[in-house]
């Protein structure tokens, strides 16, 4: 969805400028003009070599630099186009080299940690007590995750009560017991419920330990429905390419099988590696048979997914071309032969692959006569051979890309005949129509009827738009949003899914169906009123939809962008009554990009909150009474950055936000809940720098922000916007303290002991530090630094293969190292998929984690010394210092595959803490003292841990615990708590190595608490 405003769009995650007016209303949306532009784009994201170095391309793209926000009320929506190219500039366009590297560390990661990773729920587990399935035994060194699990309420322009989740990509149900239920996520795994049918069932993850928890389609054989295959590679946000399978529902899994092949001579000869898996099929008669369909192909597996061939797919016309695969439908078996329909498009020409969702054709995209080369296929013999419809001339003539099909249950007859209907739209963006209707088959798929049909209940119009006006409920995005299910026991019956609204037909086999709006993405809105009432909520964006008959009736199902939405009367009541239920609560899929915390020391640390791909930005609720796994979105849309600051002297607090390219900031306060409320935030953006000196300027898609707790006044919080750094102190104004820098900004970090040392990550795989922007200061002088990289082969010179750019953060150690100034020393990261040369996968030798000793001017690796524990060869989000740890001896990482410690200055690194699941962590908040870590993760939530609980203490704690340079109640008060406590503590409060101020037994007792009261008054 998006928002009913013109936005001013510029994603600086890394070097690109891309800034387009939209015109106001829900129904109106944006079309680059220039094909030129368009082709361009097309380019740079096939193409991984373009790197971060031909962004400039893409400012050709530019219509407008002009920004406007929404207006009080008015609801935040999210952008998938932009946001994943923002997510492509941030991480990269990885190969798929890279990606059976990472699938293969992944595994290798899962098998060595295997008693630290979470385990799936056991079958004896459903006869425990509900908070006893599935849990490992707790301890200080255990990760809680932190949710969100449940919401009070929702805001976004109105307030609503509803609780959502993460995206759901598929959804299966096991054929002899409809309560059990499988749910697939686009970043949070699989996950699976016993007791599906209560109003809040109990959902377990089960893939945790898998390796990847991007899933693009899963199925289940019905032959043995514990055994499913799950593709990993999202078809928008995160690749992958393979498939993985378990044979006990969940609790193992098996390596991943990547999917590749080469399309014959005739077709052109092209070698291709799938990155997207986009749907997935087990045969119902033959589980040895199973075909999945990719952004590149159609694979099948002949031996229960051992291995995959590529499959080549007829094609309209004498020239045969690559096919991109969307949805794959059962028609039936003749003496257990199983029958099948496919949809997909073709690549433009033999020599190109076949067009990515959203964004059009690659280069060499000069046999397209038509905007969207969509076609059907069907198989008679177990998907070994195929017919395209498009060439028997059995479909309509309208040029349509993205088709999605869905299936009523084979008749009796042999052979069977099966119902399709299938949803018509777009392949990207730029080529109409978006939506374009409905067709019908009633004979399996081979012979098909335009039944566009009409509406009977448009939604009401809001301020001169509306959101669902014609049948085309899957609207501009068509190639992101879309899902078709038939009622099993009627074919008349058919639920659509769209980008707004969800649609249904009871009479679906007549000539001119009759559709009608059955849900709304934001009812308090007003939008969703129809004829009798307003519209039930289901959360924006389809992706996926299920009907299934149980002994009590049918049930109904939608996966969207906020989870899963269950009708039990979608058929049968009018459209204003057919009821749809969340069941959400206990899901923690939430694609996170932040987490802001309050922190011990300061006496707030309930205190949390994040940003949330699709689903705003949700903070905890504070309410007594409330569990402290229930977060409130309190700002709509995409939610990005997150930052929670605090004046320790004062006690005022300012909390920081973002959603598409603004920032907006809460004083807490008893009037507004204490920003618990979404009616208490308020947008304020920093100016950019003049494009007339700095010609890339504009604020940033993806914004973050990055606290200064070493500043004398720790309200202070850094910002970006396209080239240049910008502060703000408490709800003052932002100043620059940056020139326009070369490259584009990333991510900002500052240290937390220095005043006034800071650093931005850029394009390139460079940094910028500053060392003398202290206090107010703008004058700051930044030092830019050399691409990370070093010598790797050592005949003296450092290659393109031997560098890495795609730089995410500067760490900064808590003591500058003897005979270095500040800012000379520090830890970077970087999340490079390729090497500089953009072919070569990044090597062990190399890695993604380097240290510099002369302010950027040359490194060295800090991945390990080659023992056997060293960081996993993945990308690096991440990267902190203990700042308990003087020694400079304690890093932190936030990898693709979750945290990672060294505690000898990178030498060896190990796997931190117990009960995270391999998952990408991509931002990470340490308190003060060292003692509390909490991450956010992109699919399964926030965690925290307690760092120094169980951690012996390498010297004596000198009682400072909140760390403000002197002894007061506050350190009395954490040591007397902590009497008794020890590295053997499983409960809070938690041993702190801070309050152990003498003797050498590792514990806190009476002799420290005297040696404190003795100190009291003075200074550590």
């Amino acid at each position: 969805m998006f928002k009913r405003s013109r936005w001013l769009i510029a994603t600086s995650a890394v070097s690109l400028v891309l800034v387009v007016a939209l015109p106001t209303g829900a129904s109106a949306y944006k079309r680059w003009k220039s094909r030129t532009a368009r082709t361009k784009l097309a380019n740079f994201l096939h193409d991984p070599s373009a790197g971060e170095y031909s962004a400039e391309v893409l400012s050709e793209l530019s219509e407008s630099r002009e920004e406007s926000e929404p207006e009080e009320g008015e609801a935040d929506g999210d952008d998938p186009l932009r946001r994943m190219l923002a997510a492509r500039m941030m991480w990269g366009v990885p190969t798929a080299e890279v990606l059976e590297h990472q699938a293969r560390v992944a595994h290798e990661e899962s098998q060595r940690w295997a008693p630290m990773l979470p385990r799936a729920p056991r079958p004896w587990d459903w006869f425990a007590a509900a908070g006893d399935k599935a849990a490992a035994p707790l301890s200080a060194m255990s990760w809680v995750n932190l949710g969100p699990t449940n919401a009070s309420f929702q805001y976004n322009g109105t307030l609503y009560s509803e609780v959502d989740s993460g995206r759901v990509s598929g959804i299966a149900v096991h054929p002899a017991d409809s309560q059990v239920v499988y749910l697939a996520t686009s970043g949070g795994g699989l996950w699976k419920t016993f007791n599906f049918g209560v109003a809040n069932p109990t959902w377990y993850p089960v893939s945790d330990a898998m390796g990847s928890l991007a899933i693009g389609a899963m199925d289940l054989d019905p032959s043995n429905p514990d055994t499913l295959y799950v593709g990993v590679g999202d078809f928008v946000d995160t690749p992958g390419g393979q498939v993985v399978k378990t044979q006990d529902g969940g609790a193992t899994w098996g390596a991943p099988v990547s999917l590749s092949g080469t399309y014959p001579v005739g077709a052109g000869g092209l070698a291709v590696k799938a990155l997207r898996i986009r749907a997935l099929k087990v045969d119902p008669a033959n589980s040895n048979i199973v075909l999945v369909g990719t952004d590149v192909g159609l694979f099948r597996s002949t031996d229960a997914g051992a291995s995959f061939s590529l499959v080549d797919l007829p094609n309209q016309g004498t020239t045969q071309k690559p096919e991109g695969i969307w949805t794959i439908v059962y028609t039936g078996a003749v003496n257990g032969v199983s029958r099948w329909a496919l949809s997909g498009t073709y690549a433009c020409a033999q020599n190109t692959r076949p067009p990515d969702a959203g964004y059009g054709q690659a280069s060499g995209a000069t046999g397209c006569t038509a905007g969207n080369p969509g076609d059907i296929w069907t198989s008679t013999d177990a998907g070994a051979t195929w017919s395209s419809r498009k060439a028997a001339g059995t479909i309509p003539t309208t040029a349509v890309g993205r088709i999605t099909l869905g299936a009523g249950t084979p008749s009796t007859a042999v052979p069977p005949v099966t119902v399709v209907y299938a949803q018509l739209g777009n392949q990207d963006e730029y080529n109409a129509p978006a939506g374009a209707g409905y067709w019908r088959s009633n004979t399996s798929g081979t012979n098909w009827t335009a039944i566009n049909g009409t509406l009977a209940n448009q939604t009401n119009s809001v301020g001169g738009s509306r959101d669902c006006g014609t049948v085309n409920v899957n609207a501009a995005q068509a190639w992101y949003n879309s899902a078709v299910a038939v009622d099993p026991a009627n074919d008349n019956n058919v639920l659509i899914g769209g980008m707004l609204c969800g649609l249904r037909t009871t009479n679906g086999l007549s000539a001119t169906p009759t559709w009608e709006n059955v849900s709304h993405w934001l009812p308090s809105s007003g939008a969703a009123t129809v004829t009798g009432g307003t519209l039930d909520y289901v959360h924006a964006d389809w992706h996926a939809a299920l009907v299934i008959r149980t002994g009590t009736g049918y049930v109904a199902m939608a996966g969207t962008d906020g989870g899963l939405f269950v009708s039990k009367n979608l058929f049968n009541a009018t459209p204003p009554q057919v009821v749809w239920d969340g069941q959400n609560r206990g899901i923690v899929t939430h694609l996170s990009y932040s987490v802001a915390s309050g922190d011990p020391a300061t006496g707030n640390p309930y205190v949390a909150y994040t940003g949330l791909q699709d689903n705003g930005t949700r903070f905890r609720d504070p309410a007594a009474g409330a569990s402290s796994t229930t977060f409130n979105q309190v700002i709509g849309g995409d939610g990005f950055g997150a930052a929670a600051s605090r004046d320790a002297a004062t006690g005022a607090a300012i909390y920081w936000a973002s959603v598409n390219g603004s920032r907006r900031y809460c004083v807490p306060s008893s009037t507004n809940s204490f920003c618990n409320a979404g009616t208490a935030w308020t947008t304020k953006n920093a100016t950019p720098l003049s494009t007339t000196t700095c010609s890339t300027e504009g604020q940033p898609f993806t914004m973050r922000y990055a606290l200064a707790p070493a500043s004398p006044n720790v309200n202070t919080v850094l910002s970006a916007t396209n080239s240049a750094v910008h502060r703000v102190s408490g709800t003052g104004a932002w100043q620059a303290i940056s020139p326009c820098l070369s490259g584009y900004t990333r991510t900002l970090s500052a240290s937390d002991t220095t005043d006034g040392l800071y650093a931005v990550a850029m394009s390139g795989g460079r940094f910028y530090v500053t060392s003398n922007c202290q206090g107010t200061t703008t004058a700051c002088t930044w030092t830019q630094s050399s691409v990370m990289g070093f010598d790797v082969n050592g005949d003296g010179t450092i290659a393109l293969n031997e560098k890495v750019s795609y730089a995410t953060l500067v760490g900064f150690p808590p003591t500058t190292p003897a005979g270095k100034n500040p800012g000379d020393v520090y830890v970077a990261a970087s999340a490079a998929p390729i090497t500089g040369d953009a072919l070569t996968v990044v090597p062990d030798e190399l890695g993604h984690l380097f240290i510099t000793q002369d302010r950027g001017a040359t490194w060295a690796p800090l991945h390990g010394n080659g023992t056997g524990f060293d960081l996993p060869n993945v990308g690096i989000n991440v990267v902190r210092y203990d700042p308990s740890d003087l020694t400079n001896n304690t890093i932190f990482v936030g990898t693709q595959l979750g945290v990672y410690r060294t505690t000898d200055g990178g030498l060896t690194w190990r796997r931190f803490g117990v009960g995270l699941p391999l998952v990408s962590v991509v931002d990470m908040f340490l308190s003060r003292t060292g003692a509390m870590m909490r991450v956010a993760t992109y699919g399964r939530g926030l965690w925290e841990i307690y760092p120094s609980a169980t951690a012996e203490k390498g010297v004596n704690g000198n009682g400072d615990w909140n760390r403000d340079q002197k002894l007061d109640f506050v350190d009395l008060a954490a040591t007397a708590t902590r009497l008794g406590t020890s590295p053997t503590t499983t409960a809070l409060p938690y041993y702190d190595w801070n309050t152990d101020i003498v003797g050498t037994v590792n514990g806190t007792d009476s002799a420290d608490l005297t040696e404190l009261l003795n100190r009291i008054g003075g200074r550590p």
